[in-house]
């Protein structure tokens, strides 16, 4: 009955506004995606430099920096990343370690986005972060 009420130049209407619609749709999903996927990329290299420079902030002189990148090796591979090669540093300034130096902690990893096609500005960025403490000792 509904049918016999309507146009005949109308049948499939809807089905083309959508088919014209969903592209845009998917672009908008992937896009909320993979700034999610940066945001938590951002968060987790945040807290794996507070954490290193908060481990050689209270280890031994000797063994601080060592600590601190072991740290930042465990929190990040928790989440199955790594840092670029060689770009994950935790130092002491003066060197070695005293009673109220400057620790601190750089860490970068690289962040790739799962579809390049769709946002070819961060195909490949690197997420970098900077920590600093006093040091306190054992």
């Amino acid at each position: 009955m509904l049918s016999a009420i309507r146009a005949s130049g109308e049948r499939g209407t809807s089905t083309l506004e959508f088919a014209a619609v969903l592209p845009m749709l998917c672009l908008i999903l992937v896009t909320i995606i993979e700034l999610s996927r940066a945001w938590f990329t951002l968060n987790l290299v945040t807290s794996a430099a507070r954490e290193g420079v908060r481990t050689a902030a209270v280890s031994t002189p000797a063994s601080a920096s060592s600590a601190g990148s072991a740290r930042i090796d465990e929190v990040l591979q928790a989440a199955g990343m790594t840092c670029a090669s060689g770009t994950c540093t935790v130092t002491c300034t003066p060197s070695p370690c005293a009673l109220d130096s400057q620790v601190t902690a750089n860490v970068t990893v690289p962040f790739q986005t799962i579809v390049p096609a769709f946002l070819p500005s961060m195909q490949s960025v690197n997420v970098v972060q900077t920590a600093r403490m006093r040091y306190e000792g054992p």
